[in-house]
């Protein structure tokens, strides 16, 4: 082997032992490729609008009925029709009621790079409360009796467990419609589901997170919820949330308030470290009051950073938190269409407020280890998804954590009504779902997804958390939908932006030449999708 070949070698083994480690911070989720960043190029779609896929055997995918058995699905399909290399880790829940996929899509390219001066907006915090929900008896009450002998099968991507189990067989109990889960892969999820329409074997519902949209729209897997004949403007439902899973004002998925299976932002926070720094009051006192916003957030993480210590106020695991909490997406949903948002003023803010974080704050862990130093205490707080609140799984924040903590929602600017960040799950019914079993399986999501009956006093580790859960669902709420149109033409994601716009080669004046750039692929892409969904 002569030298280059040698170096080359070398070179490839250091590439994927950074790949590996990558995938093992932040919940999982890879970090923004940090290889030199290239300008856009022909951004082809490789993703098909026709509901199709090629039939292969594979034995991750299970259906689970109520008596607890277990059987294995033999027919799932390949991947290459799914949003580039979207690889999302399934975590069980011991507890068996949620489990998010917690990564994002890998990058398989950089995007563009090439400043925008701003003015901070700044948000005040209201008091909690708790959504209020009907009871089963009322729910069971006006269930119809016709409906009794269908057949509901649940389409997730995570292990079920007996808490939902349960419900489910409440369920059959008292309205005589068998549930049954059936589980698949996270990364073959939607190929499975075009094969099962194509098969007239299709799940009554399927859960969808916001990262894919519009990729189930676009390929027909889902239809409109309004055939169902349903109203879902009662007040149980999150509808900011469904509007925004939406096109041209036609909704296509259901997402209730309070359930669990939407990951809202959150900041968990070190009460011992922020003792030790002498911090007069901590975040959560500061949002009971009012005054949990992006300047106090940044005077807390300020007083608590000691870089001669490695001491950092502050660790964020995806820098776009920012953009949410500011109300902000890089497209929006309206009935006219997707807009393009990336050029405008509030974005830029939001992006200009993270690159400060960074470089010119200098509070923010940037190490992209992200979970690690607030466990070392080398970080007093960590922005990362309220999945994180729960009670049992390991590596948790309950089960790691060794010192005191607490935890709050993600800030917003001061001055602003708060906004609730989230990556959005909501349920979807797939095409050829028809007359009863379709109001079956509507009829079992408006009573699954209850908060009432979602979330016990053992889910969550402490009581605030159930607390900040059901306040956040009662504001504004952020989905990230643009993920899955950033990554539309196979080339780009969400990291890219983020690498390109906070990354250590960046600097604030290139802010702007960087949206300039980023608006172009982002158009691109949704002149291909408006296309195909002409």
């Amino acid at each position: 082997m002569n030298n280059k070949q040698a170096f080359r070698s070398v070179w490839a083994l250091a590439l994927a032992l950074v790949m590996l480690l990558s995938l093992m911070s932040c919940g999982k989720k890879p970090e923004p490729d940090t290889s030199k960043p290239t300008l856009p190029g022909d951004v082809s779609s490789n993703v098909s609008s026709d509901v199709s896929g090629d039939t292969t055997g594979d034995a991750d995918d299970t259906t689970t009925d109520m008596s607890g058995d277990t059987t294995t699905e033999g027919d799932a399909v390949s991947d290459d029709t799914t949003i580039s290399s979207k690889k999302e880790e399934t975590t069980k829940s011991t507890s068996g009621k949620i489990t998010k996929p917690t990564t994002k899509p890998t990058t398989k390219q950089d995007g563009p790079i090439v400043s925008r001066t701003t003015t901070s907006k700044t948000t005040t915090a209201t008091t909690a409360t708790k959504t209020t929900v009907d009871s089963d008896k009322s729910i069971f009450g006006d269930i119809p009796d016709s409906l009794s002998g269908q057949k509901v099968k649940v389409l997730v991507w995570w292990d079920v467990g007996d808490f939902d189990k349960g419900h489910a067989a409440k369920f059959n109990e008292e309205t005589g419609i068998t549930v049954s889960f059936e589980t698949i892969a996270n990364e073959k999820y939607q190929t499975r589901l075009s094969a099962m329409i194509m098969g007239n074997n299709a799940p009554t519902c399927a859960a969808m997170i916001s990262d894919w949209y519009p990729q189930p729209i676009t390929r027909g897997l889902l239809q409109p919820i309004k055939n169902t004949g349903w109203d879902f403007t009662e007040e149980i439902y999150a509808t900011s949330l469904m509007d925004q899973f939406a096109y041209k004002g036609e909704q296509y998925g259901i997402a209730l308030k309070g359930s669990n299976m939407t990951t809202f932002t959150v900041v968990f926070f070190n009460k011992d470290l922020l003792r030790q720094f002498g911090v007069a009051k901590d975040p959560y006192q500061l949002w009971k009051e009012g005054n949990w916003n992006w300047d106090t957030c940044l005077a807390v993480a300020k007083q608590c950073t000691n870089q001669a210590k490695g001491m950092y106020g502050i660790s964020v695991c995806w820098q776009y938190y920012w953009m949410l909490s500011a109300g902000q997406d890089f497209v929006f949903s309206t009935k006219d269409g997707l807009v393009n948002n990336t050029m405008s003023t509030e974005v830029a803010n939001a992006w200009s407020h993270a690159w400060r974080m960074i470089h010119e704050y200098k509070v923010v862990d940037n190490s992209f280890t992200d979970k690690a130093p607030f466990y070392a205490g080398t970080s007093a707080m960590l922005a990362i998804g309220s999945y994180m609140m729960q009670a049992e799984p390991e590596g948790y924040i309950p089960q790691a954590m060794k010192a005191d903590w607490g935890v709050v929602p993600f800030p917003s600017p001061k001055g602003m009504d708060t906004v609730a960040g989230c990556e959005g799950t909501v349920w979807g019914f797939p095409s050829r779902v028809t007359g009863d079993n379709l109001q079956a399986g509507a009829w079992f999501l408006r009573y699954w997804l209850d908060d009432s009956k979602n979330t016990d006093a053992s889910f969550y580790a402490k009581n605030e958390c159930w607390e900040i859960m059901s306040w956040m669902w009662n504001q504004k709420i952020q989905s990230f939908n643009s993920i899955g149109i950033l990554s539309y033409g196979g080339e780009y994601n969400s990291s890219s932006v983020q690498h390109q716009i906070t990354g250590e080669s960046t600097s604030l004046s290139m802010l702007k030449s960087n949206l300039d750039s980023w608006y172009s692929v982002v158009e691109a892409n949704i002149e291909k999708i408006e296309t195909e969904l002409s």
